[in-house]
């Protein structure tokens, strides 16, 4: 396999207002790493979408289930937490797809989105830790 090729224009010369240095990769680099953050953005967001996930389903529990949960009553008290925890990872299987789909369309404004989550995602489990534990 050969080298790449590079040509180098000087000072002075018929390339002046050109850029002076050029460089021709055989290889796409770009593709590679537009592919490694789309996959990055997609395990942050299947990653923020178990605390949400937990947070929304406790919130519902607290504020609209008056009856006895079924799971509560038949093993122990800290079972419900494992079921919205396997509910939450479910649901982060179903938000990976999506989000490496929109990740590989738009990555900037997907990051722009993940980036807005994080504080999201911390206050709804911050509340939910405080009022709702």
């Amino acid at each position: 396999m050969a080298p790449p090729r590079t040509s180098i224009g000087r000072a002075g010369s018929a390339t002046r207002g050109r850029r002076d240095e050029t460089l021709e990769v055989p290889y796409n680099f770009g593709v590679v790493r537009t592919q490694l953050a789309a996959r990055i953005a997609t395990v942050i967001a299947a990653l923020l979408s178990v605390p949400a996930t937990y947070s929304v389903l406790r919130a519902y529990e607290v504020v609209f289930k008056r009856e006895p949960n079924p799971a509560l009553v038949v093993w122990s008290p800290h079972i419900a937490m494992f079921w919205r925890l396997a509910i939450a990872g479910y649901v982060a299987g179903m938000v990976a797809p999506l989000a490496y789909i929109a990740a590989r369309r738009d990555l900037a404004r997907t990051t722009r989105v993940l980036c807005a989550s994080v504080f999201v995602v911390g206050a709804m489990i911050g509340i939910q830790g405080l009022l709702m534990p």
